[in-house]
């Protein structure tokens, strides 16, 4: 099963999903202010020019997000999630560092998040304080901590991204992380998303997340799971999960506006055995502007796997 790190798959259910996260997290202010209907923007670049480091971390998933409001204005969100659920000392003061440098550059206003996936409970930074002498700063910004909430709390109707914010949870309880446990709980969050009836798209999408967030131990079980999917979503026996993607992308993809090549560069990863997630994140990074060696240490694929993928982008 492909090594797929937890900031790829943070990063990239946060693009897919962008609209349900802030209806999540901010639902009065994506209720009333947002307005998804103008294309919103991914800014990628203009985050690794004030945090390059952020770039060579794995440890942790930054997005920086311009969005408009209703009355035109430009809305920057910026979201930083630790992924790896170790307790860091510099964490508040990262935050503080990151919303700084693009308040200064680009002075725009911004909207910040942290989403913590560790399980220490004593570890919640809300604030950076500066004081030095007789000059103090304070910086306090909304942490959501997963671990203080019950899975009840985590799970809002009719939001899609309830089943990722859920496997995170999951994720969080060791006894959860053994294969027979582990095939439960996704057993039973797979089958919650069946009952959703989301759109086809966000239903790969979240399958791709709750499958290899944690990981099996042993193949045999990812490949059990996959055939689970097959009887949940009522596809043919005789098809597995990335069949069964490649047929969406072949009867969908065009229709949705998908380039041609775009289209190509997915069916020749799939061909491959490579994840949509991991597809998706290697045709992202290169028209970014991404560097080969960049795509191979997000994505822990080979050159020739990823350049079977750009063949013809």
């Amino acid at each position: 099963m492909t090594n797929i790190s937890k900031d790829t798959l943070w990063k990239g259910i946060i693009e897919d999903l962008f609209e349900d996260f802030c209806a999540y997290f901010f639902p009065e202010w994506a209720a009333e202010v947002a307005d998804f209907s103008k294309p919103m923007e991914f800014l990628d670049k203009e985050l690794e020019a004030i945090a390059p480091e952020a770039s060579s971390q794995k440890r942790y998933a930054d997005k920086l997000i311009k969005v408009f409001t209703k009355t035109g204005d430009e809305q920057w969100i910026l979201i930083h999630i630790e992924v790896q659920g170790y307790q860091d000392e510099h964490f508040a003061q990262r935050m503080f560092t990151y919303f700084y440098r693009i308040l200064d550059r680009h002075q725009q206003k911004i909207m910040a998040l942290a989403i913590l996936t560790d399980n220490n409970p004593d570890f919640h930074p809300q604030k950076y304080t500066y004081k030095y002498e007789n000059t103090t700063h304070t910086y306090t910004f909304p942490s959501f901590k997963i671990l203080q909430k019950t899975e009840e709390m985590l799970d809002v109707a009719g939001n899609p991204f309830s089943l990722i914010m859920l496997t995170a949870k999951k994720a969080l309880n060791q006894a959860n992380l053994t294969d027979k446990a582990q095939f439960i709980w996704k057993r039973s969050l797979i089958e919650a998303l069946k009952e959703a009836n989301y759109s086809r798209e966000k239903i790969h999408t979240i399958l791709d997340f709750i499958r290899f967030y944690v990981r099996f131990d042993k193949e045999e079980n990812h490949q059990t799971l996959n055939k689970n999917i097959q009887t949940i979503f009522k596809q043919r026996q005789n098809m597995g999960i990335q069949e069964a993607i490649l047929q969406e992308v072949r009867e969908q993809g065009l229709s949705q506006g998908i380039e041609q090549g775009l289209s190509q560069g997915i069916e020749q990863g799939i061909s491959q055995g490579i994840e949509l997630t991991t597809i998706k994140v290697v045709l992202s990074m290169h028209k970014k502007g991404f560097s080969l060696e960049d795509i191979m240490k997000a994505t822990d694929l080979s050159q020739a796997q990823i350049e079977l993928i750009l063949a013809n982008n």
